[in-house]
């Protein structure tokens, strides 16, 4: 033992003991780079449209005089281009054919009269857009060491501030070139639905005072509900826009079918259906202590279409009763 510690101590071990200890270190780097775990995957979207939307954890308290809330559809970013949509309820719910040109989509970040590029948070990637055992991430995760805010990176309009089973509070705000941004896992949100916000305005914070706690924002960039990766648009590691010219392909969308849960006869299973409004009816089946309001909320429809649909005077209907949704 006495020779070893001499060893360890002499001048001519330090190389050699450098050496050892920075393979040790690489060794347990890569144990954990092999373990390393998807948060949220291509189908998370899909699997959070067959849970129940809940509340945010924390929503801050707001003094409705110093925000400015939309009075109507023309107040709504690119409402046009989403086909007259605008879901309050789902990251992503509708299929909606890209306008490309010559295999080219050309859309400008920041335009005069717009708030300039404001960087989402103070902390640094952790991990990137990438394909992990096998499941693509949808964007990049930033690791968060302590309790930080996280704010809005273009100008627009607050579209969902929800809890989801996978997301965690999350805000999407969809931007008046059609772009959207997706800030999940938050832990508090300061916005609500519908509010106009500016780049570098507060909209919730990440990161928890428990030390033991895996804290991180999960942040993604969309385009009519299709998510491309955010390096496309944002340079990391400088904290700034690649261009103020953002080109996209077909190549930077991975196509992933849009699934949603149809609830069916109590005697059958539940099937998913793959969405295609224009060509399938969707029908539900009335159960016990649903009324009209509770169904339209949970296919995000008004009760007037639903009416219409069904030829429904008044708010009355059937257990066991064959509703149309679309």
């Amino acid at each position: 033992m006495r020779k070893l510690n001499s060893f360890l101590l002499s001048p001519f071990s330090f190389p050699l003991f450098t050496f050892l200890i920075l393979n040790l270190k690489f060794s347990i780097l890569n144990c954990f780079a092999q373990q390393l775990q998807i948060d949220i995957d291509e189908n998370t979207q899909n699997r959070i449209m067959t849970t129940v939307i809940q509340n945010c954890d924390f929503i801050a308290e707001l003094n409705l005089n110093d925000i400015t809330i939309i009075e109507n559809n023309n107040q709504i970013p690119a409402f046009g281009l989403y086909e007259n949509q605008w879901n309050t309820s789902y990251i992503r719910s509708e299929k909606i054919d890209i306008p490309f040109f010559d295999n080219q989509l050309t859309i400008i970040l920041v335009q005069d009269g717009n708030t300039p590029f404001a960087f989402p948070v103070s902390s640094i990637v952790s991990t990137g857009f990438a394909k992990i055992k096998g499941k693509q991430h949808t964007g990049v995760d930033f690791t968060i060491q302590k309790k930080e805010p996280v704010v809005a990176c273009f100008d627009g309009v607050v579209r969902i501030a929800k809890k989801f089973e996978e997301y965690g509070n999350t805000v999407v705000i969809r931007h008046y070139n059609g772009l959207e941004t997706v800030y999940a896992l938050l832990d508090n949100v300061n916005v609500v639905s519908g509010q106009k916000v500016n780049a570098g305005n507060l909209i919730g914070y990440v990161g928890s005072t428990i030390q033991d706690k895996n804290n991180a924002l999960h942040f993604e960039t969309r385009f009519l509900n299709e998510f491309f990766n955010p390096e496309k648009m944002i340079n990391f590691s400088e904290r700034k826009l690649q261009n103020n010219m953002l080109v996209l392909t077909p190549n930077d969308f991975i196509s992933v079918p849009i699934v949603e849960e149809i609830k069916s006869d109590k005697n059958s299973p539940k099937q998913p259906l793959l969405e295609s409004p224009k060509t399938k009816a969707v029908y539900h089946t009335v159960e016990k202590g649903e009324t009209i309001y509770r169904i339209c909320a949970n296919y995000n429809i008004t009760p007037e279409q639903l009416k219409s649909l069904n030829h429904i005077n008044g708010n009355h209907i059937e257990v066991g009763q064959k509703l149309r949704i679309r």
